[in-house]
């Protein structure tokens, strides 16, 4: 099996896959041990910061992120139990899994300090600021803040309303343990609208473009450090 112990997994619920739901809850975990006849030990998985025990017999879509690329396939809840400080499923996946081309990612709640820097077409196809006098960093920008993140795009809000499908380059640093990381990113804007009883804020879905493999797998570490931190933490209080 190409799947092997410590990589991320995300699980939804077939029935929401086969529905076709816009709005899917996509529940994010580990592998732990991978056992005889298909049967993975995951970590009890977290759906916007608390831990959700999944209902033995449930049937769910897997997409796991291997050193392959990712990889899907369905599986049924077989056990939950606890060892330790540490809350476990086992999962016994339906068939061997097989390689995927794309797959939604999953979205960290979290509150980041951002730049918003709306380009021109000609930056758009060559990546280059039209002026080139000053760092990119430091080029006229609007502030705002995310809302949550994944190695797709980003949700944020700002002062400023944006076109739907304007391009623009959104500016950011994750504190990684080893030290700040600041993120520079090509996005389009997939939705611009006026939050009722906000004043003057938009909320902004964004879809990043031309991501460099490093930096999406930057982002997705960062997300599943920080869940893996609030896992630990919630263990504790248990």
């Amino acid at each position: 099996m190409a799947v092997s112990i410590g990589n991320k997994i995300e699980l939804v619920k077939l029935e929401q896959i086969i529905r076709k739901d816009v709005e899917k809850k996509v529940y994010i975990s580990k592998v732990y041990d991978v056992m005889p006849n298909r049967i993975l030990q995951i970590a009890m998985p977290i759906f916007e910061g608390k831990i959700v025990p999944l209902e033995v017999g449930g049937k769910f879509s897997a997409c796991f992120y291997t050193g392959k690329g990712l990889l899907a396939a369905n599986c049924t809840v077989e056990k939950r139990y606890k060892s330790g400080n540490l809350f476990y499923l086992e999962i016994k996946l339906l068939s061997e899994p097989t390689k995927v081309q794309r797959r939604e990612y999953y979205r960290y709640n979290i509150k980041l300090d951002c730049q918003i820097r709306p380009i021109t077409d000609k930056e758009f196809e060559t990546g280059v600021p039209e002026d080139t006098s000053v760092p990119e960093v430091n080029l006229p920008s609007n502030p705002g803040r995310t809302l949550d993140l994944s190695g797709g795009g980003v949700r944020l809000v700002e002062r400023v309303t944006l076109k739907k499908n304007e391009y623009v380059k959104v500016t950011f640093v994750l504190p990684f343990p080893e030290g700040a990381q600041r993120f520079i990113m090509l996005a389009r804007v997939l939705s611009s609208n006026l939050m009722e009883g906000k004043g003057d804020l938009y909320e902004q879905r964004m879809e990043f473009l031309r991501v460099k493999s490093e930096e999406r797998d930057a982002i997705v570490r960062f997300i599943f450090e920080r869940e893996r931190a609030d896992r630990a933490k919630e263990s504790r209080f248990k």
